[in-house]
């Protein structure tokens, strides 16, 4: 069985932080131009990439240590362990939790057809799209809570 990896952590000294800044700013741009492009999947799961990484390093602040890679469900299953910042827990507790419920039925069911159901490709692709809206926008509200809480203790 593999090692699990473990999550590069920041320090003085290393290029971790620039490293992450530079893949959190690309993943943004190809955030958009996969929006622009109509390739919904592939936005979907690079907003997913960045909520995890977000949430591990959230956890890993919160625990003092080091959480591995994780999939979205025990990563917001932690977090209303841990979290301590009530506008932060309900912007995941609520909102991204929701948003992982539409992105795990949008993705996982993409090609499925289940009984009953009469929804063309281009229906499909519409929810696509509101998913990955939604999803971009949780991230936004995520994102910016998580950045004024490093702030506040520094």
């Amino acid at each position: 069985m593999p090692t699990k990896k473990q999550r590069a952590v920041s320090t003085v000294g290393s290029s971790v932080g620039n490293q992450r800044f530079d893949l959190y700013r690309m993943a943004h741009g190809r955030i958009a131009e996969a929006m622009e492009k109509h390739f919904y999947l592939e936005a979907i799961t690079l907003i997913e990439s960045i909520a995890t990484d977000r949430l591990e390093s959230r956890l890993s602040v919160l625990t003092k240590t080091n959480y591995g890679f994780m999939n979205l469900g025990p990563l917001i299953v932690d977090i209303r362990r841990h979290e301590t910042d009530s506008i932060l827990l309900a912007i995941v507790d609520q909102e991204l939790d929701t948003w992982r419920i539409m992105r795990n039925e949008a993705v996982h069911e993409m090609a499925k057809l289940a009984v009953g159901d009469v929804s063309t490709w281009e229906d499909r692709v519409q929810v696509l799209v509101i998913v990955a809206e939604e999803g971009l926008e949780v991230l936004r509200k995520m994102t910016n809570r998580v950045r004024l809480l490093k702030r506040a203790t520094k």
